[in-house]
């Protein structure tokens, strides 16, 4: 901190009601004896000073016959930004005040303002003086007939403390300005520090979030997995006696279990799609066409008791989604279910997707989301509210508030699932009494052309003649998959690891036409690796992969072709056989 600049002030004011006392100060101040160096040496000693001071001072002297006079000169003094440094006043001053009423009024307009109280002897005693004005570091007194040397004593050490107090004022001032500006710069780091805390225990509690969802998605892609197979030889032996069976009560049992076997299929596949391990088959999509042919099958899903407002822009008005679009609307259907089960007594429904820019801000504020360009799809209820201590779990498979037997707990584990897996995140807002908002964002793709070719499910089945080579390391589902071909005329061979189907290949390349291959297989060789090492030798080879899911393949660019396609675990006896003979075909 830089020291002020030195403020001398030499101006004195002579408050006395004798012309004459204001004769001999002025004298005694004004004479060659102000300079002589042995004042300046005995101003050296009352200050403490290791060197007399600057010869030459001058002194400006004003006077005033009356306190009120007085007074008024300190005022203006003041007012004009040039105060006095000292005044000399007498105690006694006929008719007007005495100097104790007077000191008391100077001082209320100038408080720094250094007194010397000019008294006789026969005026006030000193005890009776500090018990009407109160002792005070800036107040001496002097008794009349003064001595010269005492005066200018007086004189150069009160203006001299009169700048020593405006510089420790100033230095204090200074100070005091650093201290705010430092308190300042404090209270700024704390606050930044404190939303820096705030943030990192967001992104701490989303982190622990997404590491809680991604084991337990890795557990339920496991179960799904392993149910997948179990249920692929089900459906597939189901299928089989269905056809073969003519006993009536055995048909109908038999459906009753195709039937259960496609229900609990259905649950795999969310908790699949939870678990982010479906493999996607993505388009360019519309979400304005999406929602529009969505339109119809919400209503009868919801019920006449429900409205719904769908919000949507025509086609080619909206960027285009690189989706699949059985699982974007697999993720609508379950919010608008979800959302029906909140407003039993019926409400509305709005359904929106519009195109949003998400900068920086927003990623700050929420750390699953991504900047850039994203088609923002809008959910929004009428119900009655998510509890704020269930909101949390909302996402977490088998997490549910309904009652037993009314829900599973995956509708909404399934669309958050399929959301993470399109590159998105979801945002929900929800108040009790005030219904729920779920917002899905999913980035914006480049336009491309959208493939409208797709597979009838209906077609009849058919068989053939070609010889399929089926890789399946599950010994049922590989027996099943080898039965049904031949039960419909095809040649079969049939191995249980890459390395076994290379050496089958080799050895009848040119009697295999299809290549049926398990997308997860042991040994370290996958089903892709296999078909493309065997393409290398057959380009013509036809290839269907088959997969429960993938962890090297869900979700990755694979894209379905006309030589290699995907077939999803679970599947029945005729949706093999359909597949089998719509790819030969081509």
């Amino acid at each position: 901190m830089n020291s002020p600049p030195e403020k001398t002030n030499h101006r004195i004011l002579i408050i006395d009601d004798n012309p004459a006392i204001h004769d001999d100060i002025r004298k005694i101040l004004t004479s060659a004896e102000a300079r002589n160096p042995a004042l300046e040496s005995a101003k050296a000693a009352v200050l403490g000073e290791t060197s007399p001071a600057p010869e030459g001072a001058s002194f400006r002297i004003d006077s005033a016959a009356q306190g009120d006079e007085g007074l008024e000169k300190v005022r203006q003094a003041v007012e004009s930004g040039r105060p006095y440094a000292l005044a000399f006043v007498d105690m006694r001053m006929p008719p007007g005040w005495d100097g104790m009423t007077t000191l008391s009024h100077l001082w209320k307009v100038d408080p720094d303002l250094q007194i010397v109280i000019c008294t006789a002897y026969s005026d006030y005693p000193w005890e009776e003086i500090v018990g009407k004005i109160g002792k005070s570091a800036n107040m001496v007194i002097l008794k009349k007939p003064f001595d010269n040397i005492e005066v200018l004593q007086l004189a150069h050490a009160l203006t001299e403390k009169w700048r020593l107090n405006e510089e420790v004022r100033a230095r204090l001032a200074d100070l005091d300005h650093l201290v705010r500006q430092r308190t300042a710069a404090l209270e700024t780091a704390n606050e930044q520090l404190r939303h820096e805390i705030e943030e990192r225990s967001l992104m701490e509690e989303a982190l622990r979030q997404a590491h809680k969802m991604e084991a337990v998605g890795q557990l339920a892609a496991g179960v799904a997995h392993d149910f997948n197979n179990i249920l692929t030889v089900i459906l597939g032996h189901v299928s089989l006696i269905s056809e073969t069976s003519g006993i009536e009560e055995i048909r109908s049992s038999v459906l009753e279990i195709r039937e259960s076997a496609e229900r609990a299929t259905s649950l795999v596949r969310q908790l699949l799609a939870f678990s982010r391990k479906q493999v996607l088959q993505p388009l360019p999509l519309d979400f304005g066409e999406v929602l529009t042919n969505l339109g119809e099958v919400l209503r009868r899903v919801l019920g006449e008791h429900i409205t719904i407002d769908l919000q949507v822009q025509p086609r080619g008005h909206l960027p285009l989604v690189n989706a699949d679009l059985r699982l974007m609307e697999q993720a609508i259907i379950n919010l608008a279910v979800n959302a029906r089960d909140a407003m039993p007594l019926g409400g509305s429904l709005v359904i929106s997707a519009r195109e949003v820019e998400i900068d920086v801000g927003a990623v700050q504020q929420n750390p699953e989301a991504h900047t850039g360009r994203h088609i923002c799809v809008r959910v929004l209820d009428t119900g009655g509210g998510i509890p704020a201590e269930v909101l949390p779990h909302i996402f977490e498979p088998f997490f549910t508030t309904k009652d037993p037997g009314k829900g599973t707990g995956l509708g909404l584990a399934s669309v958050y699932g399929i959301v993470k897996q399109h590159s998105g995140w979801i945002e929900v807002q929800s108040e009790l009494g005030r219904g729920t908002t779920f917002r899905l964002f999913f980035p914006v793709c480049a336009p491309e052309s959208k493939d409208e070719s797709t597979s009838s499910e209906t077609s009849p089945v058919a068989g053939g003649n070609e010889t399929i080579l089926v890789v399946e390391d599950e010994p049922s589902v590989r027996r099943l998959a080898v039965d049904v071909l031949r039960r419909y005329g095809y040649q079969v061979c049939e191995a249980e690891s890459s390395l076994q189907a290379i050496d089958l290949f080799k050895q009848r390349i040119q009697e295999i036409d299809l290549l049926l291959t398990d997308m997860v297989m042991p040994g370290g060789v996958p089903g892709t690796e296999l078909a493309s090492s065997l393409q290398e030798e057959k380009p013509n080879l036809k290839v269907i992969y088959m997969t429960g899911y993938s962890r090297n393949f869900a979700g990755t660019d694979f894209v379905p072709s006309g030589d290699r396609v995907l077939m999803a675990k679970p599947f029945s006896g005729q949706e093999l056989l359909r597949m089998v003979r719509r790819i030969l075909d081509r």
